[in-house]
């Protein structure tokens, strides 16, 4: 078992983005933590984001997307327990309270391996999209919903274009149209404060990804960037990563625009798959815009362990009585860790 440090060599034979440390990096930094990654080879792979508790305790969290703990198919239940002690005592030794895991809704194999550890709380949350691109863009365009060719066709005739290219530094500093429509977007549909990257989380996601790091823009006839996303590409998948539009420009079809951009894109390039994420809720609006391009649903897992349960309950008891809650209260809420609860 390898534990923190350098691992750009892997980063090759890692089973997507989310697990790489260029990746795993920019997202520590809008937990201001430390990035850290627990593996075997490429046969069994778990990144998380260290995350100060006090001045004594940390807690460890999958990096922001999907990533969780990769099993590889020919590891054994027996490989995986000895992994997975040893991972404990590691977090033990550097004062971790609780592992909180995003499984990548494209490894459902890893999902059931460690459902067999009998150890991590597995709980089903609201399903994601995955859009197979592997036959070509006819094919594609041939799946999707006809609302979505019709939001396509209405784009074009109001003279709205849209490229996919690799990310310039200029793309990502404060006030860029990428920026500002992403902002602007989380701001009118009054996402959390944590869904608005600071400035450094940008500058290490180009760092750290570099050609892998893309950005769609959709532009109007005057030249304007009315729709923008960051596309994240790792070997034979694309992720559809943050993505914002005037909303005027919406309604005139920018965003379907937007995506059907970035799966035929991805066909040019060689991709298998596109994953377009899920809603902000289950069925909400958001995911059924994503369902129209025909992909399939894919399920988000997400996983909770306790690493110290003595102060696990003591950290649990101290923010009880912070908000004023009773311990059981606060400790059945659904919220993991539970002693992170009301924290923005």
């Amino acid at each position: 078992m390898t534990g923190p440090g350098s691992h750009a060599a892997l980063d090759v034979a890692c089973p997507d983005v989310y697990f790489t440390a260029g990746y795993g990096r920019a997202a520590a930094e809008t937990d201001s933590g430390n990035w850290q990654t627990i593996h075997e080879a490429d046969r069994l792979m778990l990144p998380h984001v260290l995350r100060p508790v006090g001045d004594t305790d940390a807690d460890a969290t999958s990096p922001y997307g999907y990533s969780g703990l990769h099993v590889d198919a020919a590891c054994t239940p027996a490989d995986l327990a000895r992994f997975w002690s040893r991972a404990v005592a590691h977090w033990r030794e550097s004062a971790v309270v609780a592992l909180f895991l995003r499984f990548s809704p494209l490894d459902a194999a890893s999902v059931e391996a460690v459902r067999g550890l009998g150890t991590v709380a597995l709980t089903r949350r609201a399903d994601t999209v995955t859009v197979d691109v592997s036959q070509g863009p006819d094919q594609v365009w041939d799946g999707m919903q006809g609302r979505s060719r019709t939001a396509i066709r209405k784009a074009r005739s109001k003279g709205l274009t849209s490229t996919v290219r690799p990310v310039e530094q200029e793309d990502l500093l404060p006030g860029a149209p990428f920026r500002r429509l992403y902002e602007s977007t989380m701001a009118r549909l009054g996402s959390q404060l944590w869904y608005l990257f600071p400035d450094r989380y940008y500058r290490q996601l180009a760092a750290g990804l570099d050609k892998a790091l893309c950005i769609a823009e959709v532009r109007d006839p005057d030249a304007s960037v009315v729709a923008a996303a960051l596309v994240l590409r790792h070997r034979d998948r694309a992720h559809y990563h943050l993505a914002g539009s005037d909303p005027l420009a919406a309604r005139d079809g920018a965003n379907n625009l937007l995506v059907w951009s970035i799966l035929e894109w991805a066909t040019q390039q060689g991709c298998r798959l596109v994953h377009l994420g899920g809603g902000v809720r289950a069925e909400d609006g958001l995911f059924q815009f994503k369902r129209s391009f025909g992909g399939a649903r894919t399920p988000f897992w997400t996983g909770a362990a306790v690493i110290a349960p003595e102060r696990y309950r003591e950290l649990v008891a101290a923010r009880a009585k912070q908000l004023g809650r009773s311990t059981e209260d606060l400790a059945s809420s659904g919220y993991f860790p539970a002693y992170r609860a009301g924290v923005t």
